[in-house]
């Protein structure tokens, strides 16, 4: 990936911090974004500078707002010439069963898992069609897949990003633009994970073909082969990275 720029949505700990340092290993410059969390994304950027200097920046960007993203995916592309890789997984989740459910948080869920996805996809797609080159990597869940009880709305934003990605890939294919999803299981480390109970997931980890649950390290080395030109012949594909829990 020398040479190449790579942008992080919500970037700031967890899967996005560990995806970060992973592209900045590969040789990219690397902009990870952040919405509230401000002093985790400076962590972040100071971590990876510390043994690659000078490889990663942060930024504020709110995925919900089109006009935003293409604005300071402009202001990315002014100032290193490209973005020739997208992560895409800035997120949010809320554990509520669906009859009590508010149809705001509904709309929260939705607008940023989701639309904030097809934002982000929307501001790079063109210059890297016009470009014929580029690799698009969103984040999914096991939640998307096989489905988990009382996280309806994160499932169908989850599900909705696979769905996504199988058509955008079809458009996408004659360009040379790749477009593909990663989708974890339970990762450790990460903010739904800190809050899942503790007889849960006992219950869970016995569910995982490899008994134990994942690092964020394991799911950025993924997105990392996905996205570079080793994977160059694979498009529209989901790899899931989750111990053996969905099959």
């Amino acid at each position: 990936m020398k040479g190449k720029v790579a942008i992080v949505t919500g970037g700031s700990q967890g899967i996005g911090r560990a995806i970060a340092k992973r592209m900045a290993e590969q040789g990219a410059t690397v902009i990870v974004t952040y919405l509230r969390n401000k002093e985790e994304a400076v962590k972040t950027v100071e971590t990876i500078n510390d043994e690659f200097p000078s490889a990663c920046t942060a930024i504020h960007l709110d995925v919900r707002e089109y006009d935003h993203v293409e604005e300071v995916f402009n202001q990315v592309r002014k100032k290193h010439g490209s973005i020739d890789i997208l992560i895409n997984n800035a997120a949010v989740s809320a554990e509520r069963a669906l009859a009590i459910n508010s149809l705001d948080n509904w709309g929260e869920i939705l607008s940023t898992n989701i639309m904030g996805t097809i934002n982000c996809i929307k501001a790079v797609s063109l210059p890297m069609l016009m470009a014929r080159k580029g690799s698009i990597v969103s984040i999914s869940s096991i939640a998307g897949i096989k489905g988990i009880p009382k996280l309806s709305s994160y499932s169908a934003s989850k599900a909705g990003i696979i769905g996504l990605t199988r058509s955008l890939s079809k458009e996408f294919a004659n360009f040379n633009v790749r477009i593909n999803v990663v989708a974890p299981g339970y990762i450790e480390g990460t903010r739904m994970f800190n809050e899942i109970e503790e007889k849960d997931l006992i219950e869970y980890k016995e569910q995982i073909d490899l008994k134990r649950f994942g690092q964020p390290e394991e799911i950025a080395k993924a997105v990392g082969f996905i996205c570079s030109d080793d994977a160059s012949y694979i498009t529209g594909q989901t790899l899931v990275v989750d111990g053996g829990l969905s099959i």
